[in-house]
């Protein structure tokens, strides 16, 4: 789905989430709608560079060149003892001279292709972005994550979002919780003899309480011979 498409969506399921939730407050159900209505409308506007969140740490981007493109896979910690969200991120490649180019800061992209939906406490997790471009191997590739502009009220212990390969290019995806969840990424990594030789990434407009669905992952790299790490971070938090 293109983005612009999947965000009319979105705008659309914000105003309908009353009429799908069944018995939750109205209070609750109002406060999910606001939140895919406001990542919505920051996704249509030209986003503002970050400042470095010192409560996160972010890994080295690993670049995997692919043939229809190339995959920048990075892990970023929560270093605090809250639950981080919405957290902006921004990726970038450092050329000759130290000319610095983005390459997710643009309008219209997917909201969670710049921002890591969530952060339990002292805990990692695995993010990819993808793009059409085939980089060179040369590139120095880095990543800044940012303070978050929203700050959606959540339950603990977060959503859990069960995800599993169904052989092929297919990803089963499961909502544990009785919260529903929107726009949610998913993110694939193959690894082989311990290092990362492929990687994808997808999203799920909506998956309803306790509910399932599949997505077709495509993967840039050389996924042969390896093992499949598969991660999907909640986008609905109460």
């Amino acid at each position: 789905m293109a983005p612009s498409v999947r965000w009319a969506w979105l705008a659309a399921a914000a105003a309908a989430i009353v009429l799908l939730s069944g018995c939750v407050s109205t209070q609750r159900i109002a406060a999910r709608a606001r939140l895919v209505d406001a990542r919505v409308l920051a996704s249509q506007t030209m986003p503002a560079l970050v400042r470095a969140n010192p409560a996160v740490s972010v890994g080295s981007p690993l670049v995997i060149r692919g043939v229809g493109g190339s995959a920048v896979v990075i892990t970023v910690r929560n270093d605090s003892t809250h639950v981080l969200t919405d957290l902006p991120i921004w990726i970038g490649i450092r050329r000759r001279k130290g000319r610095v180019e983005y390459l997710n800061r643009s309008v219209n992209l997917d909201y969670f292709s710049t921002h890591v939906a969530s952060l339990v406490p002292r805990s990692s997790v695995t993010w990819v972005f993808t793009t059409a471009r085939r980089l060179s191997s040369r590139v120095r590739a880095f990543a800044v994550v940012g303070f978050p502009q929203f700050h959606p009220s959540f339950s603990r212990p977060l959503p859990r979002i069960a995800v599993s390969s169904r052989g092929g290019s297919a990803v089963s995806v499961t909502n544990r919780s009785a919260i529903p969840q929107y726009d949610l990424p998913v993110y694939a990594v193959a690894v082989r003899a311990g290092r990362d030789v492929a990687a994808g990434q997808a999203s799920v407009a909506h998956l309803g309480t306790r509910g399932q669905t599949a997505v077709n992952m495509t993967l840039l790299g050389n996924p042969r011979g390896a093992a499949l790490r598969l991660i999907a971070l909640p986008t609905i938090f109460s």
